[in-house]
């Protein structure tokens, strides 16, 4: 669950099993929306990540690294069901984003990306949390490390939250307000020290017009 002005929640143990077994049992199709999270979680998609079968799946964004191209990933048993619609698109003769595809998804194994985007996901958003901590700020940080929320909790209105972005941005860190923060695998460590240093530097702003 990832969507705006609250905390992201991640499935209870043993959720997806039991959504799969409600499709199978009555006949529905069950389909992901992997656009956000495909590969950012597991090269294999989310669903593998969460253990079950999607019976479609589509990707996109982290497909060809930005090259434009999409996916609809299926089961066998469905090949007929989409061969009988009629369907068309912009790029169909585009051979570059498809060589960027296969490129971009063999790197990314070498690579092990999602284990590299949840470290430094985890390491960013840890050192924001103590930002906050310091200037006696309650940052919660929800949902994966690779691609997490960021939520003040100190003011239920949203307007304390806004201010510290603002301040953030002024200084050329450009979060968003009440959106999933995507890590890319070209963040430095100095890129995430620089971060750090000015969400700590922006959280003092904050807190000297609002003094606790």
């Amino acid at each position: 669950m990832h969507g705006n002005f609250k905390d992201n929640e991640l499935p209870a143990e043993g959720f997806w099993q039991k959504v799969r077994k409600l499709c199978t049992d009555n006949g529905t199709v069950l389909i992901v929306d992997d656009v956000r999270a495909g590969w950012r979680i597991d090269l294999q998609g989310s669903d593998h990540y969460f253990g079950f079968e999607a019976d479609l799946i589509c990707f996109c964004k982290a497909l060809a690294n930005g090259y434009n191209v999409s996916a609809l990933c299926g089961k066998e048993f469905l090949k007929n069901a989409v061969s009988g619609l009629s369907y068309t698109g912009s790029y169909w003769m585009s051979a570059v984003p498809f060589a960027a595809g296969i490129a971009c998804i063999e790197k990314m194994k070498k690579l092990d990306l999602p284990k590299a985007l949840n470290e430094k996901g985890k390491k960013l958003s840890d050192g924001l949390v103590a930002a906050g901590q310091k200037y006696g700020f309650d940052l919660r940080v929800t949902g994966m490390p690779s691609l997490f929320y960021l939520r003040l909790a100190d003011d239920p209105s949203l307007m304390l939250h806004q201010e510290w972005i603002a301040e953030c941005v002024k200084r050329g860190v450009f979060f968003t307000t009440h959106h999933n923060h995507f890590i890319n695998y070209a963040l430095s460590d100095e890129d995430i020290a620089q971060t750090v240093a000015v969400a700590e530097e922006a959280f003092d702003v904050v807190r000297k017009r609002h003094p606790l």
